[in-house]
Parts: C-alpha cells; structure tokens; sequence
C-alpha cells in the first residue's frame, strides 16, 4: 500500500523519500520508480519507525535532499494472529502497539517539530484501518491499535489545524498486501473471526471482496494536496462496503 502511495505522489509530480525497516522492499521499489524515468524525484532511506532517531533522520533525509518536507503519509502496519482477548499474550499486545501505534506517533512527532519550527502548511496521512470500528475484522491488539491511531489523528489535527497543519486518516478495508503474510493464526480467534458478519457475509453486500492498493492511493493523494484544504480531522473508510454490515 505505501509502495502504490509513493508511485501515485511521484506521478503527481511529488518528491518522495520512502522510509521502510524493510531494505528489500526499498530496493524494489527503486527500481520501479527507476523504470518510471521519476528516479529525480525519488529517495529511499531505512527506518525503524519505533526508533526515535531514525524518524527523526528520515525527515532530515526529505529536507537535505529536497529542500523541505509538507507531507507527511505514515503508512504502518503489523497484525496480530486473531487471539481472543483472553488469550493474547504481552508480548503479542506490547509489539503491535508499539508499531501500530506508537510508531505512528514517533513518525508523526518528527514531522511535527520540523512544521512547527519551520512554519509550515503540511498535511498528514495515516493508513490505519476499518478494524478500528469494525474491530472484528481484526485480531483485538490490531483493532485496538487502528482505533487509538484513529484518535492520535483526531488529536493532531485539533492541536495544530490552526498553525495549517492538516491531519486526516485512510481506513482500509481488506486489501491485498503483503500483510497477510506475516500472520499466524490462532484457530479459537479466526473461528470467531470467520463467524462475525463480515467475515460470514461480506461477498453478499460489497461491491467487492477485496481491494488492491491502488484503490487507496488515490485518496492518500487527495489527502495530502491543496485539494483538500478543508478537510481535517476525518477518518476516512475504504472498505467496499464492509463497515455497512
């Protein structure tokens, strides 16, 4: 999903800096943006946005090699393997919070303090996700997580909407990335999972299954342009229709 975000800005006419833990996904994504004759337009830098300093490098790399940086899209996210709530363990709970959340406000903290020193009109951009009001599309941290990100939005944008700086969130639904990947399945929490509505139902009343990431980058573009000067403080849902069940 952030791949297609920075493809979609670097088409616009952006300047991109991609920061990623993962260096072959980075190097990857170069390529692509290589073959695309935007490679000018482009930078790559690895970052562990639950390291402080490297949040702050990465906005130092965007300022050093472009002159400056008014956007930013913090596009982060790990899943749980769908343990019920009185099973999930602390490690479990402890690292999605600390990536999908607190990761989101380190990321979102550097961005800050160079907007505000430098008084600059910016727009921020949070992917998180629909299983912040649908929580049974996820496992109980993941939903956790998306929702108190989803408030993190809120409260950015009530603290700095009057210095210009925007801040709105994207709430996928089912998309197609390399999240799934990753996950392991507790079998009690995806039975209960598969029986929820959604999960039971949801080819029954979505104009489709799934989405691809280019559904979403579109908006991630509107979010972050002119174009949306008076849009602040929403939580946007991309879903196909799921929420409505």
């Amino acid at each position: 999903m952030g791949k297609a975000i920075a493809i979609a800005y670097l088409k616009e006419g952006a300047n991109v800096v991609a920061a990623d833990f993962n260096e072959v996904g980075l190097e990857d994504l170069a390529k692509e943006v290589s073959e695309l004759g935007l490679i000018s337009q482009f930078k790559a830098v690895k970052c562990n946005i639950t390291n402080d300093d490297d949040c702050a490098n990465a906005v130092k790399v965007c300022v050093d090699t472009f002159g400056t940086c008014n956007v930013l899209t913090s596009n982060v996210g790990i899943a749980d393997d769908f343990s019920l709530v009185e099973d999930i363990t602390n490690e479990q709970w402890d690292r999605l919070i600390s990536v999908n959340l607190t990761g989101q406000m380190k990321m979102s903290r550097a961005a800050l303090r160079y907007f505000v020193a430098n008084e600059i009109k910016a727009s921020i951009v949070m992917i998180t996700s629909n299983a912040a009001f649908e929580s049974a599309t996820g496992g109980p941290a993941y939903s956790a997580a998306k929702a108190g990100a989803n408030g993190l939005m809120k409260a950015i944008a009530y603290e700095y909407g009057r210095k210009g700086i925007r801040c709105n969130s994207i709430c996928p639904g089912p998309v197609m990335t390399n999240i799934a990947n990753s996950i392991t399945r507790n079998e009690a929490g995806v039975a209960v999972h598969l029986a929820t509505g959604y999960n039971a139902h949801c080819r029954e009343w979505t104009c489709k299954p799934i989405g691809m990431a280019d559904d979403i980058a579109p908006l991630s573009v509107y979010l972050a342009s002119d174009e949306s000067s008076f849009v602040n403080s929403a939580s946007i849902i991309i879903d196909g229709g799921v929420c409505l069940g």
